[in-house]
């Protein structure tokens, strides 16, 4: 394939990704649960609460594809397929959610549904992690300091989300409350961004020293 086809490929594999991230925001917002009377408030802030985790959890994810195809995709089979099962991925997460937040609407208790949201949510981030990963050993000998040094660091942090995210529906799975849901998420959370700003800024400005 020459040059220019293959550019206009991953143009093309790029604005299609942009469009399916671009949709399940928007269902993400179709999937917010309405509130049975006017005093029904915990409905309306359990709803909130998962829109806007998911919300974030989805821009950082567009963020992290965003520059994968900028400095880091090679068009390649491996690429195109972990490319799309992203994608495939991403949607059953949002099903998941709205799965999620309908039992919950519902008053049942939505733990299992929450179980299968976090562990597609980590495995959506391990494989935008296994694509970064892929460009980043296939072009590391033409990379300047910079894309390295942030290409190490996403890769730590990819990591450390996905461990948030198989430790998180672990516990969820084995003791299977609401109330453990949000206590879990706001632990580990916790947990993930002391780890990603203290050790692993530490470690990296040892090894590859500031940008």
């Amino acid at each position: 394939m020459t040059p220019d086809k293959a550019e206009h490929t991953i143009h093309r594999l790029e604005a299609f990704s942009d469009i399916v991230i671009g949709f399940c925001l928007a269902q993400l917002g179709l999937s917010l649960v309405l509130p049975k009377s006017a005093t029904d408030m915990f409905s309306v802030w359990e709803s909130t609460t998962f829109f806007i985790s998911a919300f974030i959890l989805i821009a950082v994810l567009w963020w992290l594809h965003h520059r994968t195809f900028r400095a880091f995709f090679v068009l390649n089979i491996p690429m195109i397929v972990l490319n799309f099962g992203l994608l495939c991925g991403l949607i059953l997460t949002l099903y998941f959610l709205e799965s999620l937040m309908h039992v919950a609407g519902l008053g049942q208790n939505p733990a299992r549904f929450f179980v299968l949201f976090i562990f597609s949510f980590a495995f959506v981030y391990a494989l935008v992690g296994a694509m970064l990963l892929t460009g980043f050993l296939a072009r590391r000998s033409e990379l300047p300091a910079a894309e390295t040094r942030w290409a190490i660091s996403q890769l730590t942090s990819i990591l450390t989300a996905v461990l948030f995210g198989v430790i998180a529906g672990t516990i969820v799975a084995v003791r299977p409350n609401a109330a453990h849901i949000a206590s879990t998420t706001i632990a580990l959370s916790i947990a993930v961004v002391l780890l990603r700003r203290l050790v692993v800024r530490r470690w990296l400005d040892q090894k590859l020293g500031g940008t």
